[in-house]
């Protein structure tokens, strides 16, 4: 019996079983392809959430560098004028006024798709930027009421402060060049000496 004799019923039953084994196959390459479509969709989604996340990062980064070099810079002439005892007069606070956050005000809709390490720094970097913001406001001569100038400073260099480790790891998140660091100038000091003279 030649192998041809021998696979000629196996031949006659693939025959009839023809069309069921397209359909099959068919069937079969069908589920492969929605598989395939269904994992490609889900890399594509992930990969545009990736993209979104840095684009946020990269612009807050970006807002949040330039904001507290402001503080900084305000806080070392703050600290100045209260060693010499002098009056912040309103002009001065118009003039040295840290700019309202325009980018952060845009994106905080978006905050929650940053990674969840982010989000609180990030409140709270913004929270003591606004106190700052308040606190500077209320060192102008109000109806003879005085405000320490730590009403401004805590907050500033709080902010300034506790924005470094966060900013740190953004740089490597975005790839951005690292800032600088902030010179608070005698700030800190200031704050230690009216908190003293807050406690007698």
């Amino acid at each position: 019996m030649t192998a041809t004799e021998y696979l000629a019923p196996l031949f006659d039953t693939l025959r009839d079983w023809q069309e069921g084994i397209a359909i099959l196959l068919g069937a079969l390459l069908i589920v492969a392809g929605m598989l395939m479509n269904g994992s490609i969709g889900r890399r594509r989604e992930q990969d545009r959430r990736r993209n979104e996340t840095r684009a946020i990062l990269a612009a807050l980064y970006g807002e949040i560098v330039v904001l507290r070099d402001k503080l900084a810079v305000v806080s070392r002439l703050v600290a100045e004028k209260t060693l010499r005892h002098s009056d912040l007069a309103e002009q001065f606070i118009a003039e040295n006024m840290p700019p309202t956050p325009l980018l952060f005000e845009r994106l905080v809709d978006k905050i929650g798709v940053l990674p969840s390490s982010y989000v609180l720094r990030i409140i709270s970097f913004y929270a003591s930027y606004e106190e700052a913001r308040g606190g500077l406001r209320l060192l102008a001569p109000h109806n003879g009421l005085s405000y320490s100038a730590a009403s401004f400073l805590s907050p500033a260099v709080m902010a300034v402060q506790e924005s470094e480790p966060m900013l740190r790891r953004m740089e490597l998140d975005v790839g951005a060049e690292r800032a600088p660091a902030c010179d608070l100038g005698d700030a800190i000091n200031v704050v230690d000496m009216l908190d003293q003279q807050y406690r007698r």
